[in-house]
């Protein structure tokens, strides 16, 4: 794992931090996933992201199946474009939402508004200092969320204070354990970035991977700026996760995450995604069970559940 240390006197927040400030300027720019899917108008949107998100990651709602959220009151750190919150919603959850960038906070309250969804509060601030009392919530949830602040730690610590006792944290963290990371983007994708150089080559990974032009030159155009520095896996390991501006990402093994969470107790952890592109043809012969097997145990996303 990457960190970037700071002593507990120097800020009150990450925000307030150069490095804070550059990750929440990130996200503002690049609401999470909002590349995937036109926009036509926002019902739509919210339709053709939904659709896309959970064909893509059925994951998600099979591990959201596996918590009763009926009249419990959630916190989601990082809600994104709200796709979790009308889920947690539907399911009878009584909603609060945090996320760092004021247009997470818009688009996730024109989404409930636009579809009649009830909610305690959704509001704009950072997870190191969580503005609830002590024991509010019966569950914390994160996906894919707290992994990009270098102070998670504190991020856990306010999470287990808003915590109810024997409430239920629910978190995916990035699997440093994975495919993804130890063969895409350790080896392929650093190696492959020459490639770029080539005319016509970007055009052919875009249609062959999926991954969006703009991003693919931009790193083309970071290497070319930055020399092999950019390459190095303390930087890399950022522009490779969510894209080649992102400013922080780090990845977690299971021995890790216990770590993360020892104030927490009972904890479960499960393995998902495989990312079928990363396995450089493999896919077309691999049988369903064998690539089954593979994601359980070798899967990008890293759920963990556990108990205050």
């Amino acid at each position: 794992m990457n960190h970037v240390h700071l002593e507990p006197h120097e800020v009150d927040t990450l925000a307030a931090t150069p490095i804070g400030q550059e990750i929440e300027e990130f996200w503002q720019a690049n609401p999470c996933g909002q590349h995937f899917v036109q926009k036509v108008d926002w019902r739509q949107f919210f339709i053709d992201y939904d659709r896309y998100k959970y064909q893509s990651e059925p994951h998600i709602l099979v591990e959201l199946g596996k918590t009763d959220f009926r009249n419990k009151r959630v916190l989601e750190i990082g809600p994104g474009q709200g796709a979790e919150a009308q889920k947690i919603i539907e399911s009878g959850g009584i909603y609060s939402g945090l996320d760092l960038t004021e247009e997470s906070v818009n688009r996730v309250k024109k989404r409930l508004e636009m579809f009649n969804l009830p909610y305690e509060r959704v509001s704009q601030g950072s997870a190191e200092r969580l503005a609830w009392p002590d024991c509010t919530f019966d569950i914390v949830f994160s996906h894919g969320v707290i992994h990009h602040s270098p102070r998670i730690n504190a991020i856990v610590d306010e999470i287990h204070r808003v915590l109810k006792p024997n409430g239920e944290v629910v978190l995916m963290l990035y699997h440093r354990h994975s495919i993804n990371y130890q063969v895409s983007i350790r080896f392929v994708r650093r190696a492959g970035i020459f490639l770029l150089f080539m005319p016509g080559i970007p055009g052919i990974v875009c249609r062959l991977t999926g991954e969006p032009l703009d991003r693919l030159l931009k790193h083309r155009s970071n290497l070319k700026q930055e020399g092999l520095s950019y390459l190095r896996m303390h930087n890399f390991v950022h522009k490779s996760t969510d894209g080649p501006d992102n400013v922080y990402s780090s990845v977690y093994s299971v021995a890790q995450v216990r770590q993360l969470l020892r104030q927490f107790r009972d904890l479960r952890f499960s393995k998902h995604l495989l990312s079928e592109r990363h396995l450089l043809g493999l896919q077309f012969v691999l049988s369903r069970r064998v690539k089954q097997s593979l994601e359980a145990r070798f899967g990008w996303h890293l759920w963990v559940r556990g108990r205050k």
